[in-house]
């Protein structure tokens, strides 16, 4: 998604700003068509940091054959005399607005908004129902390694602490989306692959489960803590979630008081009865 709306935003970029003159070109030019270029820089800050180098690669290749294939097209529709309609130019201007507004935002508000210990203890309990568990949750660590090996299945086996053997040998660096390595802290049971279920529901606290078998390769799980539907989240549990409530409520309440005095400056007239 992020990737999507950059190549959007570059090319609306390209779009607005006009072509720019080859005399005047950058020296880290990376893409050129006709007069217009893009630049090394901004394909560089489009790509996540922290992605293997060839993942970092394709993207970069992808962005900017994109890019190309899209001036070539934009400038092939000018050539034509194809103009944006009345509703097109409105969508620009407002993302254009929208870039500035952000940028403003980002200038005036706060951004290291403090909470206190205090703030968070009120929220917890002014809160309390909503930190109820709804359904049957368990703390576990879960390791998938692809292929069997014995050796590594042997030394699981005798293990008290699957984290051990998972920063041993860095399977927490192989981690994938759909089977990830390491502490996934309290899960919802139910949202558990269907082989992985009964093998939590099974275990004794602390214990190690043999592998389970499944497409993705040799799973195994530790059971740190079970909790059942009904029963009180502990507030260090959910302390990450309410800090972060309480700064956006911070940070709406200062853009309230942004706005009130904002309009002061000006003069403003809405004509609500006119919307059907």
């Amino acid at each position: 998604m992020k990737l999507k709306l950059f190549i959007f935003s570059l090319t609306l970029a390209a779009l607005l700003s006009g072509c720019n003159q080859s005399s005047d070109l950058p020296a880290d030019l990376i893409a050129q068509v006709n007069d217009s270029y893009l630049k090394k820089n901004n394909v560089n800050q489009s790509v996540p940091a922290g992605l293997p180098d060839d993942t970092k690669l394709s993207m970069k290749k992808m962005i900017i054959k994109k890019w190309v294939e899209d001036e070539i097209i934009y400038q092939s529709a000018v050539k034509e005399g194809i103009q944006y309609s009345d509703e097109e130019l409105f969508q620009i201007e407002n993302y254009k607005k929208s870039l500035l507004v952000e940028r403003f935002l980002n200038n005036k508000l706060n951004k290291n908004f403090r909470v206190s210990q205090k703030e968070i203890e009120d929220n917890y309990a002014d809160n309390i129902k909503e930190f109820i568990r709804e359904q049957d949750e368990a703390h576990i660590i879960h390791l998938l390694i692809e292929n069997r090996d014995n050796a590594i299945f042997n030394e699981i086996k005798e293990s008290e602490d699957l984290n051990v053997i998972i920063k041993k040998y860095y399977f927490d660096t192989r981690s994938t989306y759909e089977s990830p390595n390491g502490d996934l802290g309290y899960v919802v049971i139910s949202s558990l692959p269907d082989y992985l279920q009964k093998t939590v529901k099974n275990l004794k606290t602390g214990a190690i489960s043999k592998y389970v078998k499944s497409d993705f390769g040799y799973h195994f799980v530790q059971l740190l803590d079970n909790q059942k539907k009904g029963t009180q989240r502990d507030i260090e549990l959910v302390k990450d979630e309410i800090v972060r409530r309480l700064k956006w409520q911070k940070r709406e309440q200062e853009y309230v008081r942004l706005m009130d005095e904002l309009k002061e400056k000006y003069q403003v007239q809405t004509y609500l009865s006119k919307v059907q």
